[in-house]
């Protein structure tokens, strides 16, 4: 669901009254877009208003006519007609306003519904590298806490700001209706009121948008500690990091009070209009009723009238108050929604046709910042059911040529083919159906266990979990859980050892059959034993399938069918273990460092660096 694209930049406000206008508008517009579905259900809600409108208005008139046509007259059984009409409009005003309240809260939470629905399937689709760079408090605040402020809008500000305003245009009517001069008189305090208001609105939508900034901070950095609390408390950060909420929570006060400090001031003078409609009322026709100019019920409904007139005043102030904070959150949602995703341009969509897994890479350069090379003319073959182990030092790129696999990251130049084909031109879920990834930090979601190693299938089947559990030689632990399979997991497995975690992210990985399977680091943290049932395991799993496996450990690399050394992004030697060894070159010495007596000087070999293309 889009509408009319407005582009959004905090500098932006900072221009001039017509391009504030225009900007305003085009948010507007664009949230308004979420209410298009629900269209008859704003309907209805803008004629139960216009109804109640007529209802509020038709109060003080008949107050006018108790007092004018009946007990200025001495009519009591006029005057208890009137009483009873009075008491129906009143009646018939709680009933309008009661289905008021019921379809604005049905239309704005059916709208809202369908923003945070459209927010949090577009974060799932939005490129790794931005999530990398996004900490998860910011998306999270913008998912929850500036769709909550959109919400308030949808239901409490759009349309009960046009019935506030034909509530307004109702009593207006009604006054110069009773009396043109005295209508005149008392709607004098409303130009002052006018440009209070747009003094107001300036100041005010600076302040909601700093106070929405500084709100993301601190989800931001409350999710950063709360997921990072055993390093918090391990490295003694308490008091450190108290201190750095303690400056994001008083930046979040002052800006707070300084929106409240502009409230504060408007909603007194505010007042103070009111205060000074009244006297004129009193003064000028209080003096012409006892001049017999007016009649005494056109003075009286004239009060009724402008307490009526001020509470739709302050109901669009507060209304204004909304308005600027989902203004101020659409902004930052809006930014969110018009950044691309990660697809596939359609005319290149197609299922591939997956057959042996041969992989080819072709001069891939990667970087995740300009001109800061991590990869620089990588070129290899896998063959179709060939195991090649990646090995080299920490940051010679090793997982970051990982992630280009499945496409978590897209190379700024060269290609990577599988079978022949670009991977560029797959479908992105049917690459990575057939291109299963074990990474080093498995997550995991809170629910079953056979949930978590499901996913792909939507009827998975306990049996063939079952089947490749025994295969794997991890049967008998999971059926020694305390409920097998149905043991319901925390969130990330927090109940379950990393070691048993990567076992999961194993068997999760193999249950889908990918043609390719890649190993990052899979098995840095399961103990010798488990990792010799799970090898045994794996020469099974692995027949038919190509596999790309990251490790250190030798016996690991040994099993490989080719290794392909990484160094400083570029691949500097290519052969099998005895080979690589004979040759006592990068793996060579890799080699010794691992067994503990590393030769002097090997982390200042230069392989070269290769040209920036």
């Amino acid at each position: 669901m889009r509408a009319t694209r407005v582009p959004v930049s905090p500098s932006f406000p900072h221009g001039g009254d017509e391009e504030k206008v225009r900007y305003d508008l085009g948010l507007a517009l664009r949230l308004l877009w979420y209410l298009r579905p629900y269209g008859w259900l704003g309907l209805i809600s803008l004629m139960v208003m216009a109804l109640d409108a007529i209802l509020d208005a038709l109060g003080p008139y008949l107050t006018k006519v108790a007092i004018d046509e009946h007990i200025a007259k001495g009519d009591l059984e006029g005057l208890w007609t009137v009483v009873l009409l009075y008491l129906g409009c009143s009646g018939a005003g709680a009933i309008t306003q009661f289905l008021r309240v019921y379809f604005l809260q049905l239309t704005g939470q059916k709208a809202i519904m369908g923003l945070r629905l459209e927010i949090f399937g577009h974060l799932l689709k939005l490129p790794a590298s931005w999530h990398d760079k996004t900490p998860v408090g910011t998306s999270v605040s913008r998912a929850v806490s500036d769709v909550e402020a959109i919400q308030e809008l949808f239901t409490q500000g759009v349309i009960v700001v046009i019935g506030d305003i034909l509530a307004l245009l109702a009593i207006v009517a009604a006054l110069f209706w009773l009396d043109l001069r005295l209508a005149l008189v008392t709607l004098a305090v409303v130009p002052p009121l006018l440009l209070a208001t747009l003094i107001y609105r300036r100041k005010a939508r600076r302040a909601y948008r700093e106070l929405r900034s500084t709100v993301a901070k601190v989800n931001a950095f409350l999710q950063e500690n709360l997921s990072g609390i055993r390093t918090v408390q391990l490295l003694g950060l308490e008091e450190r990091n108290r201190k750095r909420f303690q400056s994001l929570n008083m930046a979040m006060r002052d800006q707070q009070i300084r929106s409240i400090k502009y409230t504060s001031i408007f909603f007194p003078f505010v007042e103070v209009m009111g205060a000074l409609a009244l006297g004129a009322i009193l003064v000028y026709g209080g003096g012409r009723a006892l001049q017999d100019q007016i009649e005494l019920g056109v003075v009286v409904a004239f009060i009724q009238y402008m307490k009526r007139f001020f509470q739709p005043v302050r109901d669009l102030a507060e209304k204004y108050n909304l308005l600027q904070a989902a203004m101020a959150a659409s902004e930052r949602v809006f930014e969110i929604l018009d950044l691309p995703p990660q697809e596939v341009p359609s005319s290149r969509l197609r299922q591939p046709p997956v057959k042996g897994g041969e992989i080819l890479a072709r001069d891939l350069w990667f970087a995740y910042k300009p001109d800061e090379w991590v990869l620089r003319g990588v070129d290899f073959r896998v063959r179709a059911s060939q195991v090649v182990a990646l090995v080299g030092a920490t940051g010679a790129g090793k997982s970051s040529l990982i992630g280009l696999f499945n496409r978590l990251y897209e190379p700024q130049k060269g290609e990577i083919l599988v079978d022949g084909l670009d991977i560029r031109s797959w479908p992105l879920e049917a690459l990575r159906r057939h291109v299963a990834v074990i990474p080093q930090d498995v997550f995991l979601f809170r629910g079953t266990l056979l949930e978590n190693v499901t996913f792909w299938q939507r009827h998975g089947r306990l049996e063939d979990v079952e089947e490749v559990a025994r295969e794997m030689g991890i049967d008998g632990w999971i059926k020694g859980l305390p409920r097998g399979y149905e043991t319901m997991l925390d969130e990330r497995g927090q109940n379950l050892s990393l070691g048993q975690r990567q076992l999961l992210a194993f068997l999760r990985a193999l249950l889908y059959d990918p043609k390719i399977l890649v190993l990052d680091e899979a098995t840095s943290a399961v103990d010798p034993f488990t990792e010799s049932l799970l090898m045994r395991a794996m020469e099974h799993l692995t027949r038919g399938r190509t596999c790309i496996i990251i490790a250190h450990r030798l016996s690991t690399v040994r099993r490989a069918d080719k290794i392909l050394v990484l160094h400083r992004g570029k691949i500097a030697e290519e052969g099998t273990h005895l080979e690589l060894l004979r040759s006592r070159g990068l793996y060579w010495r890799l080699h010794r460092h691992y067994l503990g007596s590393p030769p002097v000087g090997w982390k200042e070999m230069d392989l070269g660096h290769g040209e920036v293309p």
